[in-house]
């Protein structure tokens, strides 16, 4: 987080704060942000700074500029959140209006630059799906992502990393929100193997899938296979634990900061488009982070 505060500084102090390079630090501090706070919850700082950038880039820019695109992603992405977190009152559903506003103007302008078959467009679909399950806006949000999994898949081929993460939002989908549950058996063990396979069994990402399995078959009542993934999710905390052991403090980014380096990217890259109700889920489960 200071690397980023002091690159902000730098930039002010050379440039000034009407400054293409200012913005762009805004942007990257407000992104940074998010990311630390997002198991507290406090964005209001994020906020400030994404705002901070999307307005000095509206002024300096033409409305079709990619680097809008980008800051509005962030900007739409940190709404969200303050949303989810103030369910029920009445900045809510202006919050997620707003952020859907954003998001669509971010995916017309990757579409227009890139064309609809983009890693960066379907990346869209993804977040838009995103936010549409927080909407409860369940059938579009299915729609968005089976979208982004179509072009990653075309892209990528069937097991990249990339078509793990959409396929897992997929199932959070069909398991939190639309109980279509041996939809989501199926996708979350598809995730889980391409995972396995790109990361080993310590891979930090797994644990989304494991506990979202668990779920499944709670619900489902195959307590069988409830028990073998619970085993599973606990062999994968110890696997875990001493990975995090033989890393020590090396790898530790921030003294603010829990995370290694490792978890920090794998954070960056998957929060996107984790499902807000799987988020709520891990912050509520009794679970050691990273």
């Amino acid at each position: 987080m200071q690397v980023y505060k002091n690159a902000l500084d730098v930039r002010l102090d050379c440039f000034g704060a009407e400054n293409l390079q200012v913005a762009v630090a805004h942007e990257d501090l407000a992104y940074a942000t998010y990311v630390n706070e997002y198991s507290t919850g406090k964005f209001s700082d994020a906020r400030k700074h994404a705002e901070t950038s999307l307005a000095i880039l509206s002024r300096h820019l033409p409305s079709d500029h990619l680097l809008l695109a980008s800051s509005k992603r962030v900007l739409a992405l940190i709404l969200e959140e303050i949303a989810i977190d103030n369910q029920g009152q009445t900045t809510e559903k202006s919050l997620l209006t707003e952020a859907e506003e954003l998001h669509l103007f971010a995916l017309r302008l990757a579409t227009t630059s890139f064309g609809e078959c983009n890693v960066q467009t379907a990346k869209h679909y993804g977040n838009l799906g995103r936010l549409y399950q927080t909407m409860m806006r369940y059938p579009e949000a299915e729609k968005m992502h089976l979208k982004a999994i179509q072009i990653k898949e075309s892209l990528l081929g069937s097991e990249d990393y990339e078509v793990a993460l959409s396929v897992g939002h997929l199932a959070s989908l069909y398991n939190y929100d639309m109980e279509q549950y041996h939809k989501a058996e199926e996708l979350y063990l598809r995730s889980i193997k391409i995972g396995r396979k790109l990361f080993g069994p310590s891979y930090s990402g797994l644990e989304y899938d494991y506990r979202g399995l668990i779920q499944v078959y709670h619900m489902t009542r195959n307590f069988e296979k409830f028990v073998e993934f619970r085993t599973t999710l606990e062999e994968w905390k110890i696997s875990r634990d001493a990975k995090d052991a033989e890393q020590g403090s090396v790898d530790v980014v921030d003294e603010g900061c829990n995370l290694s380096l490792t978890e920090l990217i794998h954070t960056v890259t998957s929060i996107p488009e984790l499902s807000s109700t799987a988020r709520v889920s891990l912050q509520t489960a009794p679970v050691k982070k990273g």
